[in-house]
């Protein structure tokens, strides 16, 4: 029972700190210091007592009491807030340490993106938006002609495109090779599409300039809802499929699920022309 009541107190003093920054580690080295010098001082004062009951002090026992007290709490107080501090800063280190490797562990090294994992893992967990896989179109020709140096230039000036087109309410990816992936949140299907054209001619009008060649490149891509009544599997082919036929028909194109050849128990899909749509919307 005492076990289990220390264990409780220690959780819950301890569980009330984030130790993430040195702020909070001096506040908590601070509190457990103070705490331990009254203790410290009762413990003093009670060790007294017992000579001053055999009459074994040579002092009046008020002048030991606070001698030894004041003793006692400088003392307790310094090694204390010492102790605490050097542990306090281990464990921010070790805090900051795994921020940064979690940080890592979900970014692509190259493009600066959310890698494959990091992006399922945030996809999987949202219930309605829209999904858009894009393609480098032709990326092998490129690394043949330019070399592979080249190529990371390319993956380089297509991430940066896209993070500057969609900004920061949206998730982007690179999940491949050449593959890059977007999750739009909380936009409108209009707007989503109208972004998507944006991606695909911000892209095919831009040159990336690398080892002192100017690389012009195109990206095809595939779009599919995602709906509370789909799980990520579903969803992910349905962009895929969507991106096969965008590769198929001639490249350099946004394609929609709802464009994709209907099987026996699908619904008739809404027929939209993407350029019409995007020129409505924007």
């Amino acid at each position: 029972m005492l076990k289990q009541r220390i264990e409780a107190w220690v959780i819950r003093d301890i569980g009330l700190t984030e130790f993430d920054n040195w702020d909070a580690v001096l506040r908590f080295a601070t509190r457990l210091s103070i705490r331990n010098s009254i203790i410290a001082c009762f413990m003093v004062a009670g060790i007294l007592l017992v000579p001053h009951a055999f009459d074994v002090l040579l002092n009046p026992l008020l002048r030991d009491l606070a001698i030894g007290c004041g003793i006692a709490m400088i003392v307790s107080f310094v090694l204390t807030m010492l102790c605490s501090l050097y542990m306090g800063y281990a464990v921010v280190h070790l805090a900051r340490t795994r921020l940064e490797f979690r940080q890592l562990s979900r970014t692509d090294m190259l493009s600066g993106l959310l890698n494959r994992r990091a992006f399922i893992d945030d996809l999987s967990q949202v219930e309605r938006g829209h999904l858009l896989i894009l393609d480098i179109d032709r990326f092998k020709q490129i690394n043949d002609r330019y070399g592979h140096l080249a190529g990371d230039d390319v993956i380089v000036s297509v991430a940066k495109t896209l993070c500057e087109i969609t900004g920061p309410a949206h998730l982007v990816a690179r999940i491949g090779g050449e593959e890059f992936a977007i999750l739009f949140r909380d936009a409108e299907f209009a707007d989503v599409i109208a972004m998507a054209e944006k991606l695909r001619r911000s892209i095919a009008n831009r040159l990336v300039e690398s080892v002192h060649q100017s690389i012009a490149v195109t990206i095809s891509g595939g779009l599919a809802d995602i709906t509370p009544l789909r799980d990520f599997t579903a969803v992910y082919a349905a962009a895929d499929q969507a991106l096969y036929l965008a590769k198929s028909s001639g490249r350099n194109r946004i394609v929609l699920e709802r464009d994709l050849p209907r099987t026996p128990h699908q619904p008739e899909p809404v027929r939209l022309d993407l350029a019409e749509t995007a020129i409505t919307a924007a």
